[in-house]
């Protein structure tokens, strides 16, 4: 893997006070969570297993990929104000669960569907030269994953339709976090939706997972690496 930075566009499980734009919200830390250094976040674990270097930490803790919701319109993932300091070999863009499962009105998979795919297909245009990589979001342990929310959506439609709208650009590659089933009550995620230090160990290697296999299927290709 050549040029070994990143950038990260994310939602709260991504947050660590100090370490995103003065502006964006942040969840972590706070004080009924074991995640309290920023040595404990995903992100920081898979930088020193990888030895990649964090360029941008684009998160916002309750943004949405869609532009729905009670946040600010600046928090929306496509929004350019998230889009302008991204830059590295590799960007990661986890997200989508807050459009599903936010109690604040919560949009429709209509909407969501349209908007991940703006939001794919304006990233594989604006970071060409950066290798992109779609997360599906973490299983939720709050909800069941056939759980509707208000408009009828659950969890499983979330993930597959990431899968498709990823599935249909060949230079964008999918990380499919969803895969990974998480058991009821498990302590990975003390809220059912947040990981704590556990889960944030679980969390680098599912991500890392998902970018070194892309990585030998490139190198198998006989194709330039990361």
């Amino acid at each position: 893997m050549s040029n070994r930075t990143f950038s990260i566009l994310g939602d709260s499980i991504s947050t660590f006070k100090g370490y995103h734009p003065p502006q964006n919200e942040v969840f972590y830390p706070r004080e009924e969570y074991d995640v309290k250094e920023v040595e404990q976040t995903w992100w920081s674990i898979l930088s020193k297993r990888m030895g990649l270097t964090l360029l941008c930490n684009e998160s916002y803790s309750g943004a949405r990929v869609s532009y729905t919701g009670a946040r600010p319109a600046t928090s929306c993932f496509q929004h350019e104000e998230r889009q302008k300091c991204l830059k590295g070999s590799i960007i990661i863009v986890f997200g989508g669960t807050n459009d599903w499962g936010q109690l604040d009105d919560p949009t429709t998979l209509e909407i969501f569907a349209q908007a991940y795919d703006s939001l794919v297909s304006s990233m594989l245009l604006r970071h060409s030269d950066s290798a992109l990589y779609f997360c599906t979001p973490l299983q939720r342990i709050d909800r069941s994953l056939t759980t509707p929310n208000i408009h009828g959506w659950t969890q499983l439609d979330t993930a597959q339709t990431i899968r498709d709208i990823v599935s249909r650009y060949s230079k964008a590659n999918l990380i499919d976090l969803s895969a990974h089933h998480i058991e009821a009550n498990s302590p990975l995620l003390p809220d059912g939706v947040h990981p704590g230090k556990e889960g944030m160990e679980l969390l680098a290697s599912l991500i890392e997972g998902g970018l070194t296999s892309r990585q030998s299927v490139v190198a198998h290709a006989g194709h330039l690496t990361l």
